[in-house]
């Protein structure tokens, strides 16, 4: 296959730089399968039958920074671009499930490309010669299939969050899990468990962010249950609703994909309807959910924290879940939610509802009709800096002190007063505020 790598100077450089100096080097891994797939490389990678304290010896000390030298990795430095260049190396048992117990230097290329999880990165490329692809990798590439090099059971054993990686390539990529490769992936699932949190939420960050994520949801349900057991009583439970012919977790697969690109919010279409089950009744309407949205919000946050989410996004996306069961229709109620949440997440929370909305067997207008007015009510709020929060009030705390209030009268007054200005009660003003207030036990 006639092939070149566009490589940024510093790259080429080293390259050429261990090649002169006697040592086989080749870019390998990611970063040839992403310019194989018309991509740009974020960064990469170069294997090389240097140990490294030759590929120190090659570089200097100043450009180089060992990143576990006992795994043979050296990250090196080149004006503005830097690569991890890496020996040759075969690796023994992973009695952990993600890391080899030993790794053993090699002087052969195809020890190294032997190793690697998927044909697609298992490839290398060197500049003078072009690619090295013993297993196929760039015609897998091209007719979209993901393969395990090698027999796939044993890849997942060596290490469980290949599967995971697998899962990401899919829906980044859509390299659909050829059958071996595919049954391997589900019958490895429970080694997942071993996984560290911290690794899979990474995986499960980026899978959700790929074009092609209904799909992966929607075919491997029980592979994501393994770290996410919630979602289990989700798969083929029907909804018996004249909005779904879907069931739950065909609905959920839909609105991720259906999802704007933002993580947070896919993160909360992900779980936005996990207690439907517990909350299931049927009468002779059809099935109903009360109070899945408020319950789903505490099972959301349960499982966040259980997978190391970061605080910020786990409070913002259980924020979501739990509101995506109302719109706003009324200025007064834009404003409180506008206040509690500020705008870029009352944004979020209307893609949520939208998503939400388009994922249904049956798509009402009205129901976007509803979305629209909230969004023209924001626009609204937003353009008249109406005051939604406590901060924006004409008076202070200090002002409040000045009348003789003290303590928790203070912060009960100023929310009584911002009520009475989100409903029109009395004008944000600074003379009518303190009217309204009036001295302590005059009101």
């Amino acid at each position: 296959m006639e092939f070149q790598m566009q490589l940024p100077v510093g790259v080429a450089g080293m390259v050429e730089r261990l090649q002169e100096s006697g040592y086989a080097a080749y870019l390998v891994g990611g970063c040839v399968r992403d310019a194989l797939s018309g991509l740009q490389p974020h960064d990469y990678d170069i294997t090389t039958d240097a140990t490294p304290d030759e590929i120190v010896a090659v570089f200097g000390e100043t450009s180089c920074t060992y990143y576990g030298k006992a795994f043979g990795t050296v990250c090196v430095k080149q004006g503005s671009d830097s690569a991890e260049i890496t020996t040759f190396r075969t690796e023994g048992a992973y009695s952990d499930a993600r890391h080899p117990d030993t790794v053993i230097f090699s002087k052969h290329v195809e020890d190294d490309l032997s190793r690697r999880d998927f044909t697609c990165n298992a490839i290398a490329y060197d500049p003078r010669t072009g690619l090295l692809d013993p297993y196929h990798g760039a015609e897998d590439l091209q007719q979209g299939i993901l393969r395990a090099v090698g027999t796939p059971a044993d890849r997942f054993h060596e290490d469980a969050l290949r599967i995971m990686r697998g899962m990401r390539f899919y829906a980044r990529f859509g390299l659909v899990p050829e059958p071996a490769t595919e049954t391997a992936m589900r019958e490895c699932a429970p080694g997942l468990d071993k996984i560290s949190a911290e690794r899979v939420f990474t995986e499960l960050c980026g899978m959700l962010m790929g074009a092609h994520i209904t799909e992966v949801l929607e075919k491997f349900p029980e592979v994501l249950a393994v770290r996410i057991p919630e979602i289990t009583p989700c798969i083929g439970f029907a909804q018996h609703s004249r909005y779904h012919d879907f069931t739950v977790w065909e609905h959920i697969a839909r609105t991720v994909g259906n999802a704007v690109p933002d993580l947070t919010v896919r993160i909360a279409m992900l779980l936005h309807d996990i207690a439907k089950p517990d909350c299931f009744t049927m009468d002779a309407r059809g099935g109903h959910f009360k109070g899945h949205a408020a319950l789903g919000a505490k099972k959301a946050d349960v499982i966040l924290q259980r997978l190391r989410c970061d605080n910020r996004m786990r409070e913002t996306a259980v924020q979501l879940i739990y509101w995506h069961r109302f719109t706003p229709r009324e200025m007064p109620q834009v404003r409180r939610m506008l206040g509690k949440m500020g705008e870029v997440k009352f944004r979020q929370y209307l893609a949520v509802l939208d998503a939400d909305r388009v994922s249904k067997q049956r798509i009402t207008t009205e129901s976007r009709r509803k979305i629209d007015r909230a969004e023209a009510l924001l626009e609204e709020c937003l353009q008249k800096d109406l005051c939604c929060t406590i901060r924006q009030l004409a008076v202070s705390g200090n002002d409040l002190k000045a009348l003789g209030y003290e303590g928790r009268e203070i912060g009960q007054m100023l929310q009584a007063m911002l009520d009475a200005v989100i409903t029109g009660e009395i004008p944000n003003e600074r003379e009518a505020l303190l009217a309204y207030a009036g001295p302590v036990g005059t009101v």
